[in-house]
């Protein structure tokens, strides 16, 4: 009897002792950060006593207890090598790491530009000659990746990653983030280092995901604050038990539920007023009056409301046209439409078409609805999140008769526009996304959500730095994402502890529109418009405005490396290769050039305009042998025409017939262009630029 209640006794003794375990950052395989005060760390029982131990040295005991939470950590910083065992003991309880290195590790974040493999199913998701690459490449046991598993948490920041570390091998490799290899593999080819990539992505997010709510306190955006207690709240109190399984069916239930809670946020008298706005009728004179450049691009952009707002324009249908079909074409609308031809709707695209934003539209007359003489075109566009408006290219923008669709009418001029009502932003920001069976709460495109889920899990985890490819679900929105990104930056380094917390970016690719299976005219670039404005143009002069305002930061310019017709472009290598190079200036010591040159200072002699630059390195190049392109100049009126341009030692000078007195220049000031051919004699490209900045910019 006294035995066995001595058992019982010592019984709870027992299982703390038969408790230890690493966190979930810390696998077999897993590379550990070097020359830096890096934590260790697991659970055991709450008060236990725990020793670390490494293989590389046995004299090296490192203890911890366990505290009230049964969380144990301790503090070791390692020199490169490996490979170790890294054993925690509590009692009689073991758990061991094997083949652990210690190196370089860096977070691999952004979107679905980071996100793309070197080799995918589809033949629009994978990196040029990506198998033969993996499949000839050996086992590299001295680089390692981590993919952290697609997953969203609104409320919470989870403590423990989802994922595996993993040895690169040719097999391993072709899942990998192509950014990643290629970055990875750049690093220790020049340091003879063990590199570890922590993936940390999701296709089609934007940067609001990737921020923690302490940034938006930051901030002071009590209205993301406010939307996201929002969603919880609301998630809280509803039922989702009951939606259906079906992933198809679900999302289309979750999407009615909002849409209606979206347009019943509108004012009613705001409604009620535009009632009419559709009719021929209806006096818009005093509407504001639009103008298209080289195309309709989002009229409103830059004051786009959540909300909806009106388009009017009129067209004068000829006198044989009178009783036929008509084609109406609208190239894309952002975001979803109800289209009116002489007060009677003959089209719409609502929420539920994937890529609504994009989506040409092209929309069928009746017959007896057409005839000869003055007609009106109405449309109605609702806008629940960011950009907004009507967009190009402006061969977009015709009616044509069904029977001739050749023969055309353009409608590029004379629109006017009104806004109706203002939405409920919050309601806005809770889409449920395109494609996906989730609940609102579960949207990963949600500000926070994402780095609740996949980034703060790696807190504990020592690294250098992070890459970063994002930005693409972001244009249009530059003065907020100029503040976004060096809030997002700053809070890494109190995330991390580090004051040196390295952050690199990729400035977004050449890209005109996506239809990877269905191109356009490939060299279309050749009627680029120097006066054209487009959010990508706009985008990436703001990325590289962000180099001078965030300390430890780098670029990988990119634009030489898009694709016209694909949002994906599949030459990863070369930006692999640019982004190591930049981390090697930043991190590791090496003097030479990393980047290609950056718009310094200019002067105005006679009728040239004379650029300076930084990063000149071995000298201003034509990268291709050609004259350079895509340089404009603009005088006092702001309009601009392509320029001659000649490097003249260490500047560019510029000239142009049309402009006497320049006033202003730019380089790259295109979507997609073949011409981008100026760098330096190192084999690096120009960012492009503008030689003045907005006021959100200075």
């Amino acid at each position: 009897m006294k035995r066995f209640l001595s058992i019982l006794l010592a019984l709870p003794m027992l299982l703390a002792a038969a408790e230890i375990s690493f966190h979930r950052n810390f696998q077999d395989h897993a590379v550990l950060q070097r020359d830096r005060a890096i934590e260790i760390s697991g659970l055991a029982s709450p008060g236990a006593d725990v020793s670390v131990t490494f293989s590389d040295d046995s004299a090296r005991v490192l203890s911890a207890v366990a505290d009230a939470d049964g969380e144990w950590k301790v503090e070791v910083v390692l020199p490169a090598g490996g490979p170790l065992e890294i054993t925690a003991k509590s009692g009689d309880a073991v758990a061991v790491l094997h083949d652990i290195l210690v190196g370089e590790v860096w977070i691999c974040s952004g979107q679905s530009n980071m996100q793309q493999p070197v080799w995918g199913a589809s033949p629009y998701w994978r990196v040029i000659d990506g198998d033969y690459i993996a499949s000839q490449m050996p086992t590299m046991p001295h680089i390692r990746h981590f993919r952290t598993n697609l997953s969203t948490s609104l409320e919470v920041e989870q403590d423990e990653p989802n994922g595996a570390w993993e040895v690169l091998t040719p097999e391993s490799a072709l899942h990998t983030s192509a950014i990643g290899y290629f970055f990875a593999r750049q690093l220790y080819r020049d340091l003879q280092v063990p590199i570890g990539i922590i993936e940390a992505n999701w296709g089609g997010m934007p940067i609001r995901s990737f921020m923690s709510r302490q940034s938006f306190t930051n901030l002071g955006r009590e209205d993301v604050l406010l939307m996201i207690d929002t969603i919880i709240a609301d998630a809280k109190g509803t039922d989702y038990a009951n939606l259906p399984k079906d992933g198809q069916k679900r999302m289309e239930m979750l999407l009615k539920t909002w849409e209606k809670k979206l347009m019943d946020s509108e004012a009613e008298e705001d409604r009620l007023a535009a009632a009419d706005w559709m009719k021929p009728e209806l006096d818009d004179s005093a509407w504001e009056s639009l103008s298209a450049s080289v195309e309709a691009t989002a009229f409103y952009r830059d004051k786009a409301p959540i909300g909806v707002e009106w388009f009017r324009t009129t067209v004068e249908i000829p006198e044989e046209w009178a009783g036929e079909e008509l084609l109406l074409s609208l190239g894309a609308i952002d975001e979803v439409d109800t289209t009116y031809f002489n007060g009677v709707q003959v089209g719409s695209l609502g929420f539920e078409v994937p890529n609504f934003w994009e989506v040409p539209r092209k929309y069928t007359v009746p017959a007896e609805l057409v005839k000869a003489g003055r007609a009106v075109i109405a449309i109605r566009e609702v806008n629940s999140a960011g950009a907004s408006g009507l967009f190009g290219p402006l061969d977009d923008w015709y009616v044509a008769r069904t029977s001739a669709p050749d023969t055309r009418i353009p409608l590029t001029n004379g629109w006017r526009h009104r806004i109706e009502g203002k939405l409920s932003k919050e309601i806005g920001l809770a889409r449920p996304a395109s494609g996906a069976a989730t609940t609102p709460i579960e949207q990963p495109s949600l500000a926070t959500t994402l780095f609740n889920s996949m980034v703060a899990p790696w807190r504990r985890y020592g690294v250098r730095g992070e890459i970063w490819y994002q930005g693409e679900s972001d244009c249009g929105r530059e003065p907020e994402y100029y503040t976004f990104q060096q809030e997002m930056v700053a809070d890494r380094c109190k995330q991390w502890n580090y004051d040196d917390y390295a952050f690199l970016w990729c400035q977004i690719s050449g890209f005109e529109r996506h239809a990877p299976a269905d191109r356009g005219a490939e060299d279309f670039w050749k009627d680029n418009d120097p006066n054209r404005d487009h959010p990508w143009i706009r985008f990436r002069n703001m990325q590289c405005a962000l180099l001078k305002v965030i300390p430890n930061s780098g670029m990988a310019v990119t634009i030489d490396h898009g694709d016209a017709y694909d949002i994906h472009p599949h030459r990863k290598e070369e930006v692999g290769f640019r982004l190591a190079k930049e981390a090697e200036r930043i991190c590791y010591g090496y003097q030479g050039i990393t980047a290609g040159p950056y718009y310094k200072s200019h002067e105005v002699v006679g009728n040239k305009m004379i650029l300076h630059f930084d990063n000149v390195g071995a000298g201003l190049a034509s990268l291709d042998g050609e004259p350079l392109g895509c340089f404009a100049i603009a005088g006092a009126d702001g309009k601009y025409y392509w320029a001659d341009a000649s490097i003249e030692g260490d500047t560019v000078v510029l000239t142009a017939p049309e402009v006497a007195e320049p006033v202003e220049a730019s380089y790259g000031a295109v979507t997609y262009d073949e011409r981008l051919n100026f760098g330096n004699a190192n084999g690096f490209p120009a960012s492009p630029f503008f030689t003045t900045k907005p006021d959100w910019m200075k």
